[in-house]
């Protein structure tokens, strides 16, 4: 009698066990080294699709970012000529932190070290104030669950910005003085990939206000769980240099470690 007691109890703490195996907390964290969109790069360490018009969104375990290339013709001296732009998002292992490339981060690389992968993001501010709330640039929708609880990203500048606040730069955008700030706000999307309002996260990549002179030259950790449960994340930039038509500070960031947990998961 004594032995069917023992072995009902050590079953019982089996499926106790399994029970509490089967609740652990799901963490589904970004990894560029696992993605679904095939991922090659040139010899600069950028995403070969970069400025591919055939590619459309990049795709990396429960991760859609936003990216769109786009052909735009123009005219000059008679002569009609061709350019391919981007926006949104790519992916890069520059080691270099090369400011004369808008995609290498100034850290080298990913969170992972120098020549590792990371995204970049290029938010066009003209066109978000100017296309509509379903053609932002700088969206990630999240899929294979109903919703997800957001609950941290790492954030960088990328070497250009970090030049163009220090010295000045091209387009007439200058060295950041007493007062400048380049913010950006992270805010949650809903099932219509409405932004939520009030659901929003801010952070600065540099900060000039009441006497500090802070670059943001490392990856931040960034807590993002004030955004609840949501679809999706898009990111907004503000500058203090700008003028009528738009910013003079780079709207560049670079960012990794996104990490999200399912609404199910306990």
């Amino acid at each position: 009698m004594k032995k069917s007691i023992f072995g009902v109890a050590a079953l019982m703490l089996v499926l106790l066990a399994s029970c509490n195996s089967g609740t652990e907390t799901t963490v589904w964290t970004l990894d560029l080294n696992n993605t679904t969109t095939s991922l090659s790069y040139d010899d600069d360490g950028l995403w070969s699709g970069l400025y591919s018009t055939a590619v459309d969104d990049f795709v990396a375990q429960t991760f859609t970012f936003h990216h769109r290339a786009a052909v735009s013709q123009y005219v000059f001296e008679g002569q009609t000529y061709e350019t391919t732009y981007y926006m949104g998002y790519g992916v890069s292992k520059n080691n270099k932190a090369d400011a004369t490339l808008p995609e290498s981060a100034i850290t080298k690389g990913g969170l992972n070290g120098e020549g590792t992968p990371y995204m970049t993001c290029y938010w066009g501010d003209y066109y978000d104030a100017t296309k509509g709330e379903l053609n932002r640039t700088s969206d990630i929708t999240f899929t294979g669950a109903d919703s997800y609880k957001p609950q941290a990203v790492y954030l960088t500048n990328t070497a250009q910005v970090v030049s163009t606040l220090k010295n000045g730069g091209s387009y007439d955008a200058r060295a950041f003085k007493d007062g400048d700030y380049l913010l950006l706000t992270v805010k949650a999307l809903n099932e219509n990939n409405e932004v939520v309002e009030g659901n929003e996260v801010k952070y600065y990549l540099a900060d000039f206000r009441d006497g500090k002179t802070f670059i943001n030259e490392e990856w931040a950790k960034i807590d993002l769980t004030p955004l609840g449960v949501c679809f999706g994340i898009t990111f907004t930039m503000e500058s203090t240099d700008k003028n009528e038509y738009g910013f003079l500070t780079p709207t560049y960031f670079a960012l990794d470690g996104l990490t999200v947990i399912p609404q199910w998961a306990k």
